[in-house]
């Protein structure tokens, strides 16, 4: 499995074509059973190209834990349409997804990454050997997913 998509996107014409707005320098990867990795990378990077480029995971639980989206979804939506920000009326124009995002939704979106490390951090715990460090904060994955590519 893999930590996230390859690349940031948007369709331009639904079915047909899309617009990368950005590529991964890196993803991490996870393969079950593990016996199989030399093989699914190898595999998987001749698909991919050069970029971006495949690094192994222990786990599939710790890139599981370090997927964005699962937070960055629900934190946006929530941040947006949560009764102490919406008032339940209709709104005048189509909202863009990121470009909406503030200082409330920051702080909804900051929780669920504590609360994400406090989890991976208490299963640490619990089970001896288990290796949950590729499951990083939100701010951490975008600075070593998007290197050189944010303003």
């Amino acid at each position: 499995g893999f930590e996230t998509l390859p690349w940031a996107c948007r369709f331009t014409d639904w079915g047909k074509t899309a617009t990368i707005l950005g590529t991964k320098g890196s993803i991490l990867a996870a393969v079950t059973p593990p016996a199989k990795t030399p093989k699914a990378f190898a595999v998987l990077q001749g698909l991919l190209g050069v970029f971006p480029n495949c690094t192994y995971s222990p786990n599939n639980l710790g890139i599981s834990l370090r997927n964005p989206g699962a937070q960055i979804h629900p934190g946006v939506m929530y941040g947006r349409w949560c009764p102490e920000k919406w008032d339940g009326n209709p709104v005048d124009e189509k909202p863009l997804f990121y470009q909406g995002v503030e200082e409330f939704s920051e702080s909804v979106l900051m929780g669920l990454t504590k609360e994400v490390q406090a989890i991976a951090r208490k299963m640490e715990e619990m089970v001896p050997g288990l290796d949950l460090r590729d499951g990083c904060p939100l701010h951490q994955w975008y600075l070593g997913s998007y290197a050189g590519q944010m303003t």
